[in-house]
C-alpha cells in the first residue's frame, strides 16, 4: 500500500501555502476525520487491540524512498509509543507520547521540536486501514520553534503509522499533522521511513 505523501505548510486546511505539493486528496481526506481539539470527529476508527512503537527518520514525500541530500536538512526524526487505554471501548482513548523534530530551516519556526501526549488511539480511517498493522493516534503537545516562542497545547494527529515489513526502512511509513500553529498554518509530513522502524504489537493480557 502506497499513497502520495507530501510535506506541506498550509494556512487552515491547505488554504494558502503548500511547500512541497499542491493540496490534494491526501491532505484533504484525513482532515474530514481528524482528531481536532481532542475530539474524534469522524466515526470509522475503531477501538484497537494493539499498540505501536517506533522511531527513525523521514525525508522525501511518499512514495519516494531514501534520504535527502545532507546539505538540505530536509528531514524529520521521531520516536513514539502509543496504545489504547482501558476506556478505549467507549471513546477511543489512548495513552503514550511522541517526539517529532523537524530539521528543515525553511519549515515553520526555522524547524522545531515537538513533544506530544497521546490522548486518542484507534484504527485508521484514511484508507490505510486496509493494512491491519496501521494505527492512528493524536492529542496535544508543546512545540519549540528554533527561532520563536514555545507554543503550548498544540494539537497533532498521526493519521497513520504503519508497520509494513521488517526491516522498516523504505517500507514502514508515517503521516504526521501538527497544528494549527501560532500563525494559523498546518504542518504535514508523510513519508516512507529512511531510517528506523515502526513496530506493531498485539495486546494480550497485561502487554
Amino acid at each position: 500500500m502506497k499513497k502520495a505523501r507530501h510535506l506541506s505548510l498550509a494556512l487552515g486546511a491547505c488554504a494558502a501555502v503548500v511547500l512541497m505539493a499542491a493540496c490534494d486528496k491526501d491532505a484533504a481526506s484525513p482532515t474530514a476525520g481528524s482528531i481536532t481539539a481532542g475530539v474524534h470527529t469522524k466515526p470509522g476508527g475503531g477501538c484497537a487491540n494493539f499498540r505501536l512503537t517506533g522511531g527513525g527518520r523521514v525525508d522525501k514525500p511518499e512514495p519516494e524512498p531514501g534520504k535527502s541530500p545532507p546539505s538540505s536538512h530536509d528531514f524529520a526524526t521521531f520516536g513514539f509509543q502509543a496504545r489504547p487505554d482501558e476506556a478505549c471501548p467507549y471513546d477511543n482513548a489512548g495513552s503514550g507520547s511522541i517526539e517529532w523534530n523537524e530539521h528543515l530551516d525553511t519549515q515553520y519556526g526555522g524547524g522545531f521540536a515537538f513533544h506530544g501526549q497521546v490522548t486518542l488511539f484507534s484504527t485508521p480511517n484514511d484508507g490505510s486501514e486496509t493494512n491491519p498493522q496501521c494505527g492512528r493516534f493524536g492529542g496535544f503537545g508543546r512545540l519549540n520553534p528554533h527561532n520563536g516562542a514555545t507554543e503550548e497545547n498544540v494539537s497533532y494527529e498521526v493519521f497513520h503509522a504503519c508497520d509494513v515489513d521488517e526491516p522498516g526502512v523504505g517500507k514502514d511509513h508515517i503521516y504526521m499533522r501538527i497544528g494549527p500553529l501560532a500563525d494559523g498554518s498546518i504542518y504535514f509530513r508523510h513519508s516512507l521511513l529512511s531510517g528506523g522502524n515502526i513496530q506493531w504489537h498485539r495486546l494480550t493480557g497485561n502487554n
